[in-house]
């Protein structure tokens, strides 16, 4: 890869981004097509993050992509919102435009594709979200486009899941605490489940947020944690039988996304799986 003065710069804002595997997908793709481009990881500090914010703009990034804690932070740094963000209420990607910056939700997409490869009826069936941050929000809409039955949101913090129900108004959408009582009996309705907290991830991976006892063989268990790429609460779902997404997969159909968003230009795919699967250190992941 050759780096000069008209290597275009894109990256990945957030905090902390020690075991992000973005950069090896984006960069694969740069490679495979031949440009002249470098994806990098910034990890942000909380208390200068407007000022990081106005620093990428400053030095004319092509665009970024915005992961944990910034997804809704980025927003009132916006000066514009594409509808899918504006629906989601969360921004994952952002690009450079003269001097505007544009937001994007490629998350939405990125969730729904491996769901949609499996040929659901997801009009028949209740969906379980754990948790009711940015990720949970893309979930939430992606499953409302898509004419799920009903959704259970799931959250420690109440206020969260009320002010995400607020923003959706939706009879389709029910909400409660965290908790194993909860948790049991929003999962005895429940088809699909879906894990969009970090519990299991790195380097907790001893740690699942559903109990193995509570998993069943016809629950599809979507977790989208992917480091590691087979979590615990993954591999408790395999052992009962119960059909698993891993998070690698949303990841990469998100980032294939994104790149479409800054270069407007057909993602190669294949290229950046093969450098997703490197980096996680697996020799197939499905």
């Amino acid at each position: 890869m050759k780096i000069d003065a008209k290597t275009k710069i894109y990256g990945l804002v957030g905090h902390p981004l020690e075991h992000t595997a973005s950069p090896a997908m984006h960069n694969a793709a740069f490679r495979a097509l031949g440009l002249n481009a470098v994806y990098l990881a910034f990890d942000i500090d909380p208390m200068v993050f407007e000022d990081a914010i106005k620093g990428l703009k400053a030095l004319r990034v092509g665009g970024f992509n915005v992961t944990i804690p910034y997804k809704e932070r980025i927003i009132p740094l916006l000066t514009h919102l594409d509808s899918s963000a504006a629906k989601v209420g969360a921004v994952n990607t952002v690009k450079l435009d003269g001097s505007s910056l544009k937001g994007y939700n490629t998350d939405v997409i990125g969730f729904l594709t491996p769901l949609l490869e499996l040929d659901l009826k997801l009009n028949e069936i209740t969906a379980l979200i754990l948790g009711a941050g940015g990720a949970a929000k893309a979930c939430v809409r992606a499953l409302l486009d898509a004419g799920c039955r009903e959704i259970i949101i799931l959250n420690r913090s109440l206020e969260r899941v009320f002010n995400l129900l607020k923003q959706h108004n939706n009879t389709k959408l029910k909400a409660g605490p965290l908790n194993e009582e909860s948790l049991k009996e929003a999962l005895s309705r429940a088809r699909l489940v879906v894990n969009t907290t970090p519990v299991g991830m790195y380097p907790n991976v001893d740690e699942s947020i559903i109990p193995k006892v509570l998993l069943r063989s016809d629950l599809i268990v979507y977790d989208l944690v992917y480091r590691p790429v087979e979590t615990k609460l993954i591999r408790e779902a395999k052992e009962v039988g119960a059909t698993t997404i891993s998070g690698y997969k949303m990841l990469l159909e998100q980032a294939a996304e994104s790149f479409r968003i800054w270069t407007g230009l057909e993602p190669p795919k294949d290229a950046m799986l093969k450098a997703l699967k490197l980096e996680l250190g697996v020799e197939d992941v499905g």
